[in-house]
């Protein structure tokens, strides 16, 4: 069987990436990632339960119509973006589809939030009269309490499978 030599090309980048260090050479020292889809992202896990530190359910928190379709509800999820959004872009955010209450994101600019920083914010929720006791308003005026004050957030970088 034949065997034909590659005359160029290699695994550095082809175009202009986001990544610090420029084109590795050798034997790399430490992780290098290569994002070719926009700019150097944060990746937190946000765990979202309450006072007790027990999970809130986040799969009926995603915004909901009932009555017939006449009421919207906007959920926790919908709050808790806005909160991140007062200081960085959700590029992605995926929301585990059990009761584990763990919703992930990535997060442009980078270091726009610490995972401290954002715990604290979620925890602090306030559109209410308590930080922390998230109100939750439907179409109707029916309002929802869901307490954020156990929330846990860490910061678990990109780690491909």
């Amino acid at each position: 069987m034949a065997v034909f030599n590659r005359f160029s090309g290699d695994a550095q980048p082809v175009f202009a990436l986001d990544v610090n260090n420029g084109p590795q050479t050798g034997t790399i020292t430490s992780d290098a990632l290569v994002q070719m889809d926009g700019p150097k992202l944060d990746f937190f896990k946000v765990i979202v339960e309450n006072g007790s530190n027990q999970a809130i359910d986040l799969r009926p928190q995603l915004g909901n119509y009932s009555g017939g379709g006449t009421v919207f509800n906007p959920g926790l999820v919908q709050i808790i973006n806005q909160t991140i959004q007062t200081k960085a872009t959700i590029a992605k955010y995926q929301v585990e589809a059990d009761a584990s209450g763990q919703v992930s994101y990535a997060l442009y600019p980078q270091d726009a939030w610490t995972a401290a920083d954002l715990q604290t914010a979620i925890r602090g929720i306030q559109n209410g009269s308590t930080a922390g006791n998230v109100q939750i308003t439907a179409s109707d005026g029916t309002v929802t309490a869901v307490v954020t004050t156990g929330t846990d957030v860490t910061n678990v970088g990109m780690k491909l499978a």
